[in-house]
């Protein structure tokens, strides 16, 4: 294994406990290390690992739009340094796949199980391509550029979340070949990520928000699961994302547990999300037997942060008259919405970390709990932004002096949640 980098010497009790973690686990239970060279790693077949074996049926269970597409080890395959990462071979797979199936029975409706499967690989395809590709056109200098003190370090941890995502996948598959069936009709989906990878800034950000739209996207697919070893299985795979998140808040500047309380989206939602990133080679709505709710996109073009006016698009709002919309901002913990008139949707003081944004024909309040929601009033939604007023010391570890920086900073505020009330209160 690769000795720890600058960026996990720099950031120990963050990116140390995240990233080499990662990779010991990995060569402890048969995976090879992901990353042990400079701008490659081996993000191929090792996606069948034990590794996934643990969290395979979650992803598997938890029918979300996770998010992503293959593995980083082609992508960074152009790099000039030197990758010691090797894939396992069949054997581990073998392992992989038998562990993730060995909690399946058939005791409790499991109806819907194989759409959660089948769904949980539309998200994990998309997102192991999405770093696939940015992982591609960006390399350590890259990095190094948009500011960060150690490029090759930072990369390198992309490169080990990766590689989770595409042994997620890889396990996913094979559970679906356990139920009978296949993820066939969703394996030839193809993606277009230009928008998202114009420069490291926006790769990062975007990364950020479809990494939290996966925990989403697993804790709504619990609701679906009709086996219970699914069921755990996902609840594994959902703490694996929520290390995903963590890292990618902190490269953004960001709160790394910006709320004690995650967020949670049904699959329709996480579809609306997804779905806009789907270029062809399959049909999801198809495929799924799923809808997806009317897109919802914030137009701003800065952060929103505390007093910023939100404006919205997509094709939700098209053709509507917006005179008798609210729109409703969720956050982690909050039993239901901050509810506004489209037109006075301002970001209020106290919040930290992912907002969710929907649209809707009512004053009244939209519930935060998918199963209590009343999904009769969504006009148009969701969309997720991200709200940082509180700074990140391990950021600026980062960072160190370097003022070309991919990450922003806060406000230098204090949150206090207390219920359903959010003041905030200077630091002195």
């Amino acid at each position: 294994m690769r000795p720890i980098t600058a960026l996990l010497a720099l950031l120990p009790l963050l990116l140390g406990t995240l990233a080499s973690p990662l990779r010991e686990r990995q060569e402890v239970i048969g995976v090879s290390s992901p990353v042990s060279g400079g701008e490659t790693g081996s993000a191929s077949t090792s996606a069948g690992a034990a590794d996934a074996t643990a969290t395979a049926a979650a992803s598997a269970s938890s029918g979300e739009a996770n998010v992503t597409e293959s593995a980083v080890s082609e992508s960074a395959s152009s790099s000039s340094e030197s990758s010691a990462g090797t894939s396992t071979g069949t054997s581990t797979d073998s392992a992989a796949v038998a562990a993730a199936t060995a909690g399946i029975s058939g005791a409790a409706d499991t109806s819907n199980d194989l759409t959660v499967v089948k769904f949980a690989a539309l998200a994990e395809l998309l997102e192991k391509t999405f770093y696939e590709q940015a992982l591609a056109k960006f390399d350590a200098q890259a990095f190094t550029d948009a500011g960060f003190v150690d490029g090759q370090g930072i990369r390198e941890q992309l490169q080990v979340i990766a590689t989770d995502e595409a042994t997620h996948l890889t396990v996913l598959q094979s559970v679906a070949t356990s139920l009978g069936s296949s993820t066939s009709d969703i394996d030839t989906c193809t993606f277009n990520f230009d928008s998202a990878l114009t420069d490291v800034k926006t790769f990062l950000a975007t990364a950020r928000v479809l990494e939290f739209v996966g925990i989403d996207a697993y804790i709504g697919g619990t609701t679906l699961i009709g086996d219970k070893g699914l069921l755990v299985s996902a609840a594994e795979i959902t703490t694996v994302e929520s290390r995903h998140n963590t890292v990618l808040n902190t490269l953004n500047g960001g709160s790394a547990v910006p709320n004690a309380f995650d967020m949670v989206l049904t699959p329709q939602q996480i579809l609306s999300v997804a779905a806009p990133f789907v270029a062809g080679g399959c049909d999801p709505v198809a495929a799924l037997g799923l809808t997806p709710t009317p897109a919802l996109t914030i137009t701003n073009t800065d952060p929103a942060q505390p007093g910023t006016l939100l404006t919205f698009g997509g094709a939700g709002l098209n053709g509507k008259d917006q005179a008798g919309l609210f729109c409703n901002m969720i956050v982690g913990g909050a039993t239901e919405s901050i509810n506004l008139p489209i037109a006075e949707c301002k970001v209020p003081d106290g919040l930290d970390g992912a907002v969710h944004l929907f649209i809707t024909s009512s004053s009244t309040p939209l519930g935060a709990n998918i199963v209590t929601q009343d999904a009769s009033l969504i006009v148009a939604g969701p969309a997720v932004t991200f709200v940082d007023t509180i700074p990140n010391a391990q950021t600026q570890l980062l960072l160190g002096t370097n003022a070309n920086s991919a990450a922003s900073s806060g406000t230098g505020k204090k949150k206090i949640v207390i219920t359903q009330t959010i003041v905030e209160e200077d630091i002195v």
